[in-house]
């Protein structure tokens, strides 16, 4: 039974160049700052990916360099664009050749065929992971928060965990109970639910989630990391860390900009621009809030260091 590791898996983002082409020295760059911060993963070709302004061959070129630049990370990537189930299929078996870890569907993109029935949903899923060449790479959903976005029921995780091929949920519905519904459904098996919601994310973890993935990651995804893997031996300082992330997780206004300010700001030099119109310049005001927040961070992590 395939598993990944549980912790930090931050939602990916892309650096570009200021003519808008992948900057991948700096794609190599952020790859490093995510392991330098104990990442055990991230989730590539995500909405933070800008993924939907990215053709087939760059999102593909991308999740190999992302593969190829790893270091001791899990890459989980999703990226499957297409509108019908066949261009999904082959969107999926391209992103398989990759070397990817696991790869991880899209959830809007079968429940705009579905139409929110969960029998159908479960109908074209099987449709999707029989049309997958590659019979043994393990599998996992993104609830990406878009139009037709389907937030998992027990009924299909439970339909999921019959085959031990699903190690990995993005879980975005932001509601403790619907979250520990969902970790109940899988429990006792391989398939991890992985919270994006800062708030909750301590709770979770108490009540079975196996980590965390969401767009503070490219914040200081090295708290996340530690509350995912330290929350029952220091309940106290977990409790304080939870309290941190919880209040300064909304922080990201023009995102995914500014957290390309803030990660070139601290040690992975890249631009700030985004194939997203409306986020040329950033405000004064989200750039210094962004500073603060890591000159507080570091008080935090010196804190942590000292833990026995």
């Amino acid at each position: 039974m395939k598993t990944i590791p549980g912790g930090a898996y931050p939602a990916m983002i892309t650096p570009f160049t200021l003519d808008g082409a992948i900057d991948y020295p700096a794609v190599a760059r952020l790859m490093k700052w995510y392991e330098d911060r104990n990442c055990a993963g991230v989730l590539a070709l995500c909405a933070s990916s800008e993924t939907e302004k990215l053709t087939l061959e760059e999102r593909y070129e991308l999740a190999k360099f992302i593969v190829e630049h790893k270091g001791k990370m899990t890459i989980v990537v999703s990226g499957h664009n297409g509108d019908s189930i066949e261009e999904q299929i082959e969107e999926m078996n391209l992103m398989a050749k990759t070397g990817a870890d696991a790869l991880c569907f899209i959830t809007c993109r079968i429940n705009k065929h579905a139409g929110n029935d969960e029998d159908r949903f479960i109908e074209l899923l099987d449709q999707l992971v029989d049309g997958i060449e590659d019979k043994e790479i393990p599998l996992g959903f993104y609830e990406k928060p878009d139009q037709y976005n389907l937030n998992m029921t027990p009924k299909i995780l439970r339909h999921c965990t019959e085959s031990g091929r699903y190690v990995f949920l993005k879980e975005t519905s932001c509601r403790s109970a619907a979250i520990k519904a969902k970790i109940d459904a899988v429990r006792g098996t391989n398939f991890g639910i992985y919270n994006a919601n800062s708030s909750l994310l301590y709770q979770s973890l108490i009540d079975g989630a196996a980590g965390f993935c969401g767009i503070m990651g490219n914040v200081h995804p090295d708290l996340y990391q530690w509350l995912c893997d330290n929350w029952a031996k220091y309940p106290e300082m977990a409790q304080y860390v939870s309290d941190f992330i919880g209040t300064t997780g909304e922080i990201c206004n023009q995102y995914p900009a500014i957290v390309k300010y803030h990660i070139s700001q601290t040690g992975a030099e890249m631009t700030h621009y985004t194939r997203r119109a409306g986020l040329e310049k950033l405000s004064e005001q989200n750039t210094y809030r962004m500073h603060q927040c890591e000159r507080l961070t570091e008080k935090l992590r010196a804190e942590l260091r000292e833990l026995k």
